[in-house]
C-alpha cells in the first residue's frame, strides 16, 4: 500500500511542478516582451527600469498567486535582445510526507527582441510616401487619426518635395508576397515593378481581393512605402534606377516599411466601410478604390518572418518579438 501512495503523491507534485513551470515561462515571456517594448520607446529608460517592469509582468501573469522572483534582466544593447530569468519554489505538498524535502526551486528564462525590419517578405502593395509624412502614428485600433488612402499614384502638391507621391498602388508578386531587403540591397536600386489591375491584388497568387483583405481586417500589416513613381515599356522584365521613365507599367522606389492597422475600404469585392474615417474622404464617386486605418509605429508580431536591424526609426515601426537564444534551446533540447 505504501508504494501506491508513493507512486500517486509523486504523480500529484511532478504534475504541480510541470503546472508551475509552465507558468513561470509564461511570466518571463511577458515580461521580456514588456521590456523589450520599452526599449523599443526609449533604452536608457528601460535600462533604468527593467527589473520593474519584469516582476510586473511576471506577477501579473501569474494565473496561482506564487513568490515568483526576477533573477536577472540582461539587455544586450548592440544585439536588441533582453533576457528576463526568473525562479519560485514549488511545495512538494504529498511527496514531503514520505521523504525529506518540502519543496523545489523551478526556473525559466524568456529573451524578446526589437527593432525595425529590415529585410522580409511583405504584402504585395505600397504606399505613396505622402500618406505616412501626413499621417499622426496612432495606436493599433485608435478611433481617431483613421486615413483613406486611395488607389492610384498621385502626386501631392502638400509634400515636400511637390512631387511627393501618395495614393497606394499593387506590386508584382510572388505568391501573394513580395521580398524586399535594405540591408544587403543598394538603396538606389530598391526599384520594384507594380500593377495596373484595379481588383487584381498584385499577381494571381492572391486570390480575389475580399479573401485577401478581409482575413487581415483590424490588424498591423507591414507595407512597403514608394518615395518616387515612374513608368517602364510594359515588356520591361524589371524596374531599375536607370530604366526610363516611359511606357505603361508601373514602377516604384521602396523606401522604407510603415506599419498600417487596416479598417475599413472599398474595392473590387471588399466592401467594409470603416464609420470613424472621414466620411469626405475621398469624395463621393471620386474613387476608383480606397483602405482606410491607421499607422501606429511599436508593434508586437511574433509570427512576422522578418530581419530586424537599426534601420530608420524615423520612418515608421518597431518591432518587438519573442526568441529563443542559444542558451535556452539548448535547455530544452539538452
Amino acid at each position: 500500500m505504501v508504494p501506491l501512495v508513493g507512486i500517486c503523491a509523486l504523480a500529484v507534485d511532478v504534475g504541480a511542478l510541470f503546472a508551475e513551470r509552465a507558468q513561470l515561462q509564461n511570466g518571463v515571456d511577458a515580461a521580456a516582451l514588456a521590456v523589450a517594448s520599452a526599449c523599443a520607446k526609449d533604452q536608457s529608460d528601460c535600462e533604468t527600469r527593467k527589473i520593474t517592469i519584469a516582476q510586473d509582468y511576471l506577477d501579473g501573469n501569474a494565473s496561482i498567486p506564487r513568490d515568483a522572483t526576477v533573477d536577472a534582466v540582461v539587455i544586450d544593447s548592440t544585439e536588441d535582445t533582453v533576457t528576463v530569468t526568473a525562479r519560485t519554489n514549488v511545495d512538494h505538498i504529498f511527496a514531503s510526507v514520505i521523504v525529506d524535502g518540502s519543496s523545489e526551486q523551478v526556473g525559466a528564462s524568456g529573451s524578446a527582441e526589437w527593432g525595425s525590419p529590415v529585410a522580409g517578405g511583405v504584402l504585395p502593395l505600397g504606399f505613396g510616401n505622402c500618406e505616412f509624412e501626413d499621417a499622426v502614428i496612432s495606436e493599433p485600433g485608435a478611433t481617431d487619426n483613421r486615413v483613406t488612402i486611395e488607389l492610384g499614384v498621385l502626386d501631392r502638391a502638400g509634400c515636400d518635395p511637390t512631387d511627393n507621391p501618395g495614393g497606394f498602388g499593387w506590386l508584382e508578386d510572388d505568391n501573394c508576397a513580395v521580398h524586399i531587403d535594405f540591408e544587403t540591397t543598394d538603396p538606389d536600386e530598391l526599384w520594384m515593378l507594380g500593377t495596373g489591375g484595379g481588383v487584381g491584388a498584385g499577381g494571381a497568387g492572391c486570390g480575389s481581393i475580399n479573401g485577401w483583405l478581409q482575413p487581415r481586417l483590424n490588424t498591423v500589416i507591414l507595407i512597403p512605402v514608394f518615395d518616387r513613381h515612374k513608368n517602364v515599356a510594359a515588356s520591361a522584365p524589371a524596374c531599375t534606377a536607370a530604366a526610363p521613365d516611359s511606357g505603361s507599367k508601373h514602377c516604384y522606389h521602396i523606401s522604407q516599411f510603415a506599419a498600417f492597422y487596416l479598417t475599413g475600404g472599398k474595392i473590387g469585392s471588399f466592401q467594409q466601410s470603416d464609420p470613424y474615417a472621414d466620411a469626405n474622404d475621398p469624395p463621393a464617386g471620386g474613387a476608383n478604390g480606397y483602405l482606410q486605418g491607421n499607422f501606429v509605429k511599436y508593434v508586437s508580431v511574433d509570427e512576422l518572418e522578418f530581419e530586424l536591424g537599426d534601420g530608420d526609426e524615423s520612418s515608421g515601426i518597431r518591432v518587438v518579438r519573442l526568441i529563443i537564444t542559444a542558451e535556452e534551446l539548448a535547455d530544452l533540447t539538452g
